[in-house]
């Protein structure tokens, strides 16, 4: 498989092994982050990151939201531009 923007999306958004997103909305995201791989990532670990936790009296299924989040920090964008000073 080709190294293309669409499969390093899926595969850093563990496309295969929890499946999200159809190709229409990896697009999306690509889109919006401006082509930059690693924003969409970020934004796309953010959407994957919902609470689903379900209990049904004494089953409790977890929620993987902690997991996402954990993942996103690892896309999390840099802000390198400069701050000015309050004062100036």
């Amino acid at each position: 498989m080709p190294v293309t923007d669409i499969n390093l999306l899926k595969f850093n958004l563990q496309e295969k092994q929890f499946p999200y997103f159809d190709d229409d909305e990896l697009d999306l995201l690509l889109e919006i982050a401006n082509g930059n791989v690693s924003l969409a990532s970020y934004k796309g670990c953010l959407l994957k990151a919902q609470n689903d936790a379900i209990s049904l009296g004494p089953i409790d299924i977890v929620s993987n939201e902690k997991y996402w989040l954990r993942r996103a920090r690892e896309f999390t964008p840099n802000n390198t531009g400069s701050i000015g000073r309050g004062d100036e």
